[in-house]
């Protein structure tokens, strides 16, 4: 509740309310409690929650984030159309439908795009708009004051025409300039923080997986929870002793290579790589939910098999150290997800028996001469079609373990 109270609040202030906040606080101050009473301002109030509540639960897809800052204009247009057509007329109303349009398409460019520099130049504008259209509707309610409250001349003309009298005030001019700088001021201040955070993201990405940073950046690193995951161990075969042979760098650039093509697998099959020891990788399917995570891990796995032709091929020619292959050892079942460490040091990992248990299974692919196993808790979730590529091995039991597995063995 508290988050959703944060979110509301930042919604209404920072991103989708502005114009309709504005025009109900300059109505506030020269109605007093007396605005209430007004049953067209008093629904524009619950329209404005109601939008602000849609955009908070749903607005991250752009389509709902564009449709939904057009709630409360929608509404409130067809609440005073019953006090006649010409109220549609009305320079606010316009006011209204250009301010939620414009922000609300560049809101969803924002989330659309995953160009650093349109999401910049949209942030920029929709922080500048912010401070803008306070600067309007004063404009406005100094207009109204001249033509008489809740006219309907108070049209896109007669606003129009008001402007040199308007400018004419040495008190406007000062509002307007200052205004108008501490717009841009803080628009650019903005887009520093948007820079910032994008830097801190991409840096944290090269250390973390995105999906756990972002886990870890909003907040809930910290929060311990049990989650039934599929989780994946493998490492290479014969890596100490053609390491031994190689130097450092030789190693180094071997790994990141073989590593690289790890994380381009994962990602294409929605999983997330949980870290990496030493040519060991350890990568986690469900996070999102258990439903495919299983099928996800084995088709990521054999891709991984299928590929490894090509990498051996790709050290070759950058005369690299070159293993003998890998293997891969596949689980699924509860684990326990959350911050693992010190005070000065955690890690966001997930830990318990599913854990040991894949690293172990990923071991024995030695002993069984297979190159992927899976257990039966993920045979039983696979897919008639995967399950067609499984070949049985009957029960092992793994080193530090008093219970025997079923194990099947995966083919290309």
């Amino acid at each position: 509740m508290i988050a959703f109270t944060r979110r509301f609040f930042r919604e209404l202030l920072l991103q989708s309310g502005q114009f309709a906040l504005f025009y109900l606080l300059i109505q506030f101050s020269m109605a007093g409690l007396g605005l209430f009473t007004d049953l067209g301002h008093t629904m524009l109030l619950g329209i404005l929650v109601l939008q602000t509540s849609i955009l908070v639960l749903w607005g991250d897809r752009p389509w709902v984030r564009f449709a939904g800052s057009l709630v409360a204009p929608l509404c409130y247009s067809g609440l005073e159309s019953l006090d006649g057509s010409e109220f549609l007329l009305n320079a606010a109303h316009a006011g209204f439908w250009i301010f939620s349009i414009v922000t609300g398409a560049l809101q969803a460019l924002t989330l659309k795009t995953r160009r650093l520099n349109l999401r910049i130049q949209s942030e920029f504008l929709l922080t500048f708009l912010n401070v803008v259209i306070f600067l309007v509707l004063y404009f406005y309610f100094d207009t109204m004051k001249s033509v008489g409250k809740g006219s309907p001349e108070l049209s896109l003309t007669r606003i129009v025409l008001h402007i040199p009298e308007f400018l004419a005030n040495p008190t406007h001019l000062y509002i307007l300039w200052g205004g108008l700088l501490l717009a841009f001021s803080l628009a650019l201040g903005r887009t520093e923080v948007l820079r910032l955070k994008e830097r801190l993201n991409t840096l944290f990405g090269q250390y973390v997986d995105r999906d756990i940073a972002d886990e870890i950046l909003a907040g809930q690193g910290t929060q311990a929870r049990q989650v039934d995951l599929a989780v994946l161990f493998s490492d290479l075969r014969n890596f100490t002793a053609c390491s031994e042979k190689a130097d450092p760098q030789a190693v180094t650039a071997m790994l990141n290579l073989y590593f690289s093509r790890w994380t381009e697998v994962v990602r294409r099959h929605g999983g997330v790589v949980d870290k990496f020891i030493g040519d060991a990788v350890m990568v986690l399917f469900g996070l999102k939910g258990e439903a495919g995570a299983c099928d996800a891990a084995v088709a990521c796995g054999r891709e991984m098999l299928a590929l490894w032709p090509s990498i051996r091929d790709e050290l070759i020619r950058l005369k690299l150290p070159v293993p003998d292959g890998l293997g891969i050892g596949l689980h699924f079942g509860p684990t326990i997800l959350g911050d693992i460490g010190s005070e000065e040091r955690r890690n966001f990992t997930v830990i318990g028996d599913t854990v040991n248990t894949a690293s172990r299974l990923e071991s024995a692919c030695k002993g069984t001469g297979k190159s992927f196993l899976i257990t039966r808790s993920v045979f039983e979730r696979l897919s008639p079609e995967m399950t067609m590529r499984c070949t049985a091995l009957g029960k092992l039991r793994f080193k530090g373990k008093q219970q025997v597995l079923e194990v099947w063995a995966l083919e290309k």
